[in-house]
């Protein structure tokens, strides 16, 4: 049975209460605000829905809300006020201290019951929606192992949509995936970007749907031979933004994931530039997060290798002179100082990767 207590110091006003409410509630009935805040510190379990009298000798009713709403288990007690003012500025000082209704005095039984039961009824979805969140964040917290075999799931969808579209984004994205496993060991070896050894492993992964948005595009752009027209090249730039668009209605189901965050970021921004004449949002430097940043230069170097827009394949050592020579410009120039450094791993990976 639901609890109610009543908080008045006029006794006759306090049995009337009581009488109107006792066969539907459980009643604890109080005499003045001092015995009330006593027992509502004290109860185990408080009451569901609290009428407190506006004005009382000992101590009002207003000091009795605002002690309640500093105290966590009676904040959200729906308190409403008996009173038998009509002083305008009396109801608006209640309501702005968390008061949730007002009955005049005197009232009737029915109204009272009426009132009543609109906050106990309240209170009861309230708690049913706390009973659901308890049950949701169970089996969220069941499921927490298994988050790598969700990203795993996130990803195999993604490649084999993009895989479905054109093999070539597929076999670029998963060479790609390698050199950023190749690279990352160095970053995190060197402790020069203070990348942890968690955040690379989830990053290594991340990075094989970064093209993801380039399902999307037509076959024309997809090609890409180098004889795009100013629209077409505009709408090719969109794959980032789509990409990431779709990476984000998974982020609105699986919130507070770093994979997915990770997986955002550098599907959005691997096209920005150091100097900040990139796409789509045109960040610069250090705004540009460093995912995104490492992954541009293996990004870059992969093509490069392959297609280069149509034209023939540059070598290992002229994608590596190019690297150097957007260095400060398209790329963060600490980053390519370090791959450069490893250039003899990232060519070996190329070659075992070779047909």
């Amino acid at each position: 049975m639901h609890k109610v207590m009543i908080v008045d110091d006029n006794m006759t006003n306090l049995i009337m209460a009581k009488k109107a409410l006792e066969d539907l509630y459980e009643i604890i009935p109080v005499s003045s605000g001092k015995i009330a805040l006593e027992f509502l510190n004290e109860m185990p379990e408080p009451p569901d829905v609290v009428l407190l009298d506006v004005d009382m000798p000992d101590i009002n009713g207003f000091y009795v809300i605002s002690q309640m709403k500093n105290v966590p288990k009676l904040a959200r007690i729906p308190v409403v006020f008996l009173t038998a003012q009509e002083d305008i500025t009396t109801e608006i000082e209640g309501y702005s201290l968390g008061a949730s209704d007002y009955i005049r005095k005197p009232f009737t039984a029915t109204l009272l019951r009426k009132r009543v039961d609109i906050h106990i009824k309240f209170v009861e979805e309230q708690k049913h929606n706390e009973r659901v969140n308890e049950q949701l964040q169970k089996v969220l917290s069941e499921k927490i192992h298994n988050i790598v075999e969700l990203e795993y799931a996130i990803v195999e969808m993604f490649t084999s949509l993009m895989s479905n579209r054109s093999f070539l984004i597929s076999e670029h994205c998963i060479r790609v995936e390698k050199y950023m496993s190749v690279f990352l060991d160095a970053l995190i070896e060197s402790r020069q970007f203070q990348l942890e050894e968690t955040d690379a492993q989830i990053l290594k992964f991340a990075s094989k749907i970064h093209d993801v948005g380039k399902i999307c595009l037509t076959d024309r752009c997809l090609a890409d031979m180098g004889d795009l027209s100013i629209q077409e090249k505009e709408f090719n730039h969109l794959h980032t933004v789509l990409g990431a668009e779709a990476i984000k209605k998974v982020m609105d189901v699986v919130s507070d994931n770093q994979f997915l965050k990770y997986s955002y970021n550098m599907c959005r921004f691997h096209h920005e530039r150091w100097d900040g004449k990139g796409y789509p949002d045109k960040l610069m430097t250090t705004n540009i997060p460093i995912e995104a940043r490492i992954l541009a230069i293996v990004n870059s170097y992969d093509i490069f290798r392959t297609t280069n827009d149509g034209a023939d394949p540059l070598t290992h050592n002229e994608s590596i002179n190019r690297i150097r020579l957007w260095s400060g410009t398209h790329f963060d120039p600490e980053l390519v100082e370090a791959f450069l450094n490893i250039e003899s791993h990232i060519a070996a990976v190329r070659f075992d990767n070779q047909s």
